[in-house]
């Protein structure tokens, strides 16, 4: 029986999934959107290329054909999940995806997101289900996972209000997305997004690296002084533009490692077969040192293609340079030749 083909969409954390696979002996094959061709051709990562002209071609029968044809096993990331059409990608989806996809839509879903959050009994911060509740900071957030696009904070019903006709104006957010928006207390101090995986075939959780975000206009916004921030009159927003690396205090890394237990926990009760593979769980770090977990992604995320060579953390899990592409690839791999690909797969 020949290995897996591992399967893309070329954007997001597509390089080091594929170069991950190539390092682990995989043929790769690259589903691109028409006109990024040329970007994964300078890489030479992919043994074939289909162009597409949208992420929902992957539900068509003629490129669901040829995935099964290949052998493939699709990998999927934030593109995805940005996307929506998360119940066809569950029902009309044939070929083997790489992790559970029934989780995506909680992941997508805010309320959904912060069922699984409490019930694995993990801090998070308070929810408001109204504007109106608002009385102090708050983070207003639009669904999906599309990078912060159109987020911002509010601190009364009455700025909620204001900020929400400013960015619909600007067209950051359209027209009846407000009526969609989920409220969070606004937790001050420090975001760290560590990079998990639930190894299935070795049964451990391990931490592959952590990050934080770069984000415009909410990190830019200091380096313009007070006095014009307030003539200007700006809104910040939380739309990521890069990454940074972080290595955290060792004394954190118990918490750290105790909510994400706590996850895999949860969501093999909640979402059956439960998590398989990378998952970051988005925090903030107070000044107290509290751990407060406002989002999580069920899937790679984007932070980790800082570590392509690996990270602190996964040098001191292995013995080679390990990125969490490179990490998937060794999973597919190992349940192939043990026979139980049904297990790292849904």
């Amino acid at each position: 029986m020949l290995p897996p083909t591992v399967a893309v969409i070329g954007s997001h954390s597509a390089l080091q999934i594929l170069r991950g696979a190539k390092q682990e002996g995989l043929r790769t094959l690259l589903i691109c959107l028409k006109g990024r061709e040329r970007l994964y051709d300078r890489f030479r990562l992919a043994d074939r290329t289909v162009s597409v002209d949208s992420v929902e071609a992957i539900l068509e029968d003629g490129i669901q054909d040829l995935l099964e044809e290949e052998g493939a096993v699709f990998v999927p990331h934030g593109t995805l999940i940005s996307g929506g059409r998360l119940e066809d990608l569950e029902k009309r989806f044939r070929p083997r995806i790489f992790g559970n996809r029934f989780i995506f839509k909680w992941e997508y879903d805010r309320d959904l997101k912060d069922r699984l959050l409490r019930e694995a009994g993990i801090r998070t911060p308070k929810k408001l289900c109204s504007y109106s509740e608002i009385d102090g900071p708050a983070i207003v957030k639009l669904p999906g996972a599309e990078g912060g696009r159109g987020y911002f904070i509010a601190k009364s019903p009455k700025d909620f209000e204001a900020k929400i006709r400013q960015l619909t104006d600007k067209g950051l957010i359209s027209k009846g997305e407000e009526e969609r928006v989920f409220i969070q207390e606004y937790i001050i101090g420090v975001p760290v997004y560590p990079h998990f995986f639930w190894s299935v075939i070795e049964g451990r959780l391990e931490l592959m690296g952590c990050d934080r975000r770069y984000e415009t206009s909410i990190d830019a916004i200091g380096r313009i002084t007070a006095e014009d921030q307030l003539e200007l009159g700006i809104t910040p927003t939380f739309r990521v533009i890069g990454n940074m690396p972080l290595v955290l205090r060792e004394s954190l890394l118990m918490d750290v490692f105790d909510d994400g237990e706590k996850f895999v926990s949860a969501a093999e009760r909640l979402v059956p077969p439960g998590m398989i593979g990378p998952f970051c769980l988005e925090m903030i770090c107070d000044e107290e040192g509290k751990l407060y977990t406002f989002e999580f992604s069920g899937r790679i995320v984007a932070g980790t293609n800082l570590f392509v060579s690996g990270s602190p953390y996964s040098d001191l899990l292995f013995d080679e340079p390990m990125s969490m592409g490179r990490r998937i690839a060794r999973e597919i791999k190992a349940a192939s030749e043990l026979g139980v690909i049904e297990k790292v797969t849904t």
